[in-house]
């Protein structure tokens, strides 16, 4: 009797411990539209070699099984890609947005490397065929020597990227959990605060914002992904979105400047 009772106690564990790193996007908290599909369950398995050490590049392999463990071979083309993968290091100072290459059989391959040591976290972004938009996340160590914690500045509006000034503006200013919130992004040239000029769809958007929650270990409901609306001036993106808990966040705005993809961070504070 002890021996199932240790059983069934794993069992529950383990569905717990599933349900936190997969999931299915509710898009109407994520500032897009919810496909209505039928929610199933899927699960995103990840090889590397057994060691990285910063600055290596290495291949890393992503197998997408479902419920029953099979392979899931046939996947959905959303926003211009068949995955897209987000990763960030534990402490949100780190950012890359890859698009892994399908090789069949359920398995998507890219590379990539670290510039640092520490803990990172990868949230894999995919849309079995006939199933709602997928959140799977996976967690991966570089050895080494970590470099010093930073201290989050939500007081910072403002960053130049090259020659675009970046300015950042939210409404209501007091940006509270489950209340629908505006985040702006005013681009302008650095040399004459005009507006900025030779800006291009990506991924076939104005521009995409990821927003993650510091949190002590990174999980789906961290993670917010939201579209830019169409109207408005180019050079003006503006966001809609919520923020389903208090907290911390980062927020990446990507947009296409001259055919190169521009990456523009802030932190905001959410109560």
């Amino acid at each position: 009797m002890k021996k199932n009772y240790l059983q069934v106690i794993m069992v529950i564990l383990l569905m717990i411990t599933a349900s936190t790193v997969n999931g299915q996007i509710d898009h109407s908290k994520h500032g897009s539209h919810s496909s209505g599909s039928v929610a199933k369950s899927f699960k995103a398995e990840m090889s590397v070699p057994s060691e990285i050490r910063q600055e290596q590049i290495f291949p890393i392999t992503i197998l997408i099984k479902d419920e029953k463990k099979r392979n899931v071979t046939r996947f959905e083309t959303f926003q211009e890609k068949l995955m897209h993968l987000i990763i960030v290091s534990d402490d949100l100072e780190f950012f890359r947005h890859l698009h892994p290459d399908y090789k069949a059989d359920g398995r998507f391959l890219t590379e990539t490397s670290f510039p640092d040591a520490g803990e990172y976290t990868l949230f894999s972004d995919y849309k079995p065929e006939n199933s709602g938009e997928q959140i799977s996340v996976l967690k991966l160590r570089i050895k080494g020597t970590a470099k010093p914690l930073t201290v989050p500045d939500t007081k910072k509006t403002e960053i130049i990227v090259g020659d675009v000034k970046v300015s950042m503006d939210v409404s209501p200013k007091t940006v509270k959990t489950n209340e629908e919130t505006t985040v702006t992004f005013d681009l302008k040239m650095v040399s004459d605060d005009s507006p900025v000029k030779g800006l291009h769809p990506f991924l076939g958007e104005k521009a995409h914002l990821v927003v993650i929650r510091k949190s002590e270990i990174l999980n789906v409901n961290d993670y917010i992904h939201a579209h830019a609306m169409k109207e408005g001036e180019p050079s003006l993106i503006k966001f809609k979105t919520q923020f389903p808990s208090a907290g911390i966040y980062k927020l990446w705005c990507q947009f296409n400047y001259k055919n190169e993809v521009v990456t523009a961070d802030f932190w905001i504070n959410v109560q």
